[in-house]
């Protein structure tokens, strides 16, 4: 990687550039660089306005890139060790419905994790694929999810050689690293394509503490939500091409269908951004970040009742998760934290969820400890909740032609009258946005009584159409 090279943000310079020029605006979009707007919202919103742009032959094409798009995405690529990258508008979603629909075709077979995010089925819907799912491991202990057992995916590769590709999610929300060096042999051996959906790992591999990237680690096709752990706006994710397995053509045309023909300006320039920033000053800032983790991870050691969530796969260092040994509920334990203005980024049954990045620690990080110090005090008058396992998923299993599904009408039913009947929606807790059941499956006791759970104890559910009393919907 050449670090003079990296200094460059050219598609943000470009920006700047044009602004300078003070140019007659006679196009889109009707705020003409804030030249109206809401009078309260101006104080907030004048500075981006200003590069609130379209596509002017001074600033390039995503759908087309010639110039500046052009040169940010190839900055982008040497950067992440890809052949190409393409900049998203659209979030990690974009880019799992375009990797999928680039690499499969009607009745195709694909291997799937069933802990994937819903992205991955709806591309599965969209593509009218056959899908195959891929159970994951739970740690006992952890209670984190391990991933696919590359042995359940060469079994799964052995029953269904006429597979297209893989779709794996590495790292889980929750920061557990899968094998995907493995994975990527296991598909290779087979002439068939690795896709990974990165969404929460794009500051993998810039620096030596932190896991190897998944598209260093022989993934053909890399997602990631830059957003999510480096320093660009929200939606503004990458996509990552290696390798001749997917068709870079089917791949661009699927992009310039699935994305906004009005992509934003400051959502791309914040993806330039963000890469200069990792790019020349990432191993430094993340020095300084997993050095204060390691401190607030000593701390966090001294506690009575508050733990780290640690399985036996490799995690991310920059995601924390707690939870209690009384057995109070991670959704008890975020609600105390926010009642206090600390807002962690999810919680469930189980544990709450703390993300950094590469922001220097700081004031607020050790108001956090503080507070955990507080709250670890607290838990002894906290109730318990009660024990709840996640539904396991089979080691791997013929799923239901999804696109059956998104024309069917359902019938809302009781929870309780549900049981034994499919599924008509996806029903998700939020955040993780993972599936506890998708269209076509039925519905057990055990997925039932998850659901009732989780919702009892404040989760965010959606695919329910009640709450009091739980209603789904189900086929007749």
């Amino acid at each position: 990687m050449k670090a003079d090279r990296q200094r460059r943000a050219p598609l943000y310079e470009a920006l700047l550039r044009h602004m300078k020029r003070n140019p007659g605006n006679f196009h889109v979009p009707g705020h003409k660089q804030g030249r109206v707007f809401d009078g309260e919202g101006m104080r907030l919103f004048s500075s981006v306005l200003s590069i609130d742009l379209t596509e002017l032959s001074p600033l390039d094409d995503l759908h087309d890139p010639a110039g500046v798009i052009a040169e940010a995405q190839a900055l982008a690529a040497e950067a992440f060790g890809a052949d190409e990258t393409f900049f998203l508008v659209g979030g990690s979603t974009a880019g799992n419905l375009a990797a999928i629909l680039s690499c499969c075709r009607p009745g195709d077979v694909l291997l799937v994790q069933r802990s994937s995010h819903q992205s991955v089925f709806h591309a599965c819907m969209l593509a009218g694929v056959r899908p195959v799912y891929l159970g994951t491991r739970v740690d006992e202990k952890s209670g984190l999810d391990q991933g696919v057992d590359p042995e359940v995916l060469a079994e799964a590769l052995g029953h269904f050689p006429e597979a297209k590709g893989v779709v794996v999610t590495s790292p889980s929300y929750h920061g557990v690293v899968q094998p995907v060096r493995r994975f990527a042999d296991l598909c290779h051996a087979r002439g068939i394509p690795l896709i990974v959906d990165e969404a929460h790992g794009a500051h993998f591999g810039f620096h030596p503490d932190l896991p190897p990237p998944a598209i260093r680690s022989g993934a053909d096709l890399v997602v990631q939500s830059t957003h999510k752990m480096l320093p660009a706006m929200t939606m503004a994710s990458m996509l990552h091409l290696r390798g001749k397995r997917i068709r870079r053509e089917r791949l661009t045309r699927w992009l310039r269908i699935l994305q906004s023909s009005s992509p934003s300006y400051p959502l791309m320039a914040s993806l330039d951004l963000a890469r200069r920033l990792v790019a020349t000053e990432g191993r430094r800032r993340l020095d300084d970040v997993l050095s204060g983790l390691r401190g607030i991870r000593e701390r966090i050691g001294a506690f009575r009742r508050l733990s780290e969530s640690v399985g036996p796969l490799p995690q991310d260092p920059l995601k924390l998760s707690l939870e209690s040994g009384t057995g109070t509920s991670g959704f008890r334990m975020a609600e105390w934290l926010e009642s206090r203005d600390c807002f962690p980024e999810l919680a469930d049954h189980r544990r709450v969820l703390f993300t950094f990045s590469l922001a220097r620690p700081g004031r607020e990080e050790e108001r956090l400890v503080r507070l955990l110090n507080e709250l670890d005090e607290q838990l002894s008058g906290m109730p318990a909740a009660s024990p709840l396992p996640h539904p396991e998923f089979e080691r791997w299993r013929v799923g239901e032609d999804l696109t059956r599904w998104m024309d069917t009408s359902g019938t809302s039913v009781p929870l309780d009258e549900a049981v034994g009947r499919p599924s008509a929606d996806m029903v998700l807790p939020y955040p993780p946005g993972i599936p506890l059941i998708l269209p076509g499956e039925r519905w057990t006791e055990e997925r039932a009584l998850f659901l009732r759970q989780v919702v009892d104890a404040g989760g965010r559910v959606r695919g329910i159409s009640s709450v009091s009393p739980l209603r789904v919907s189900v086929l007749e």
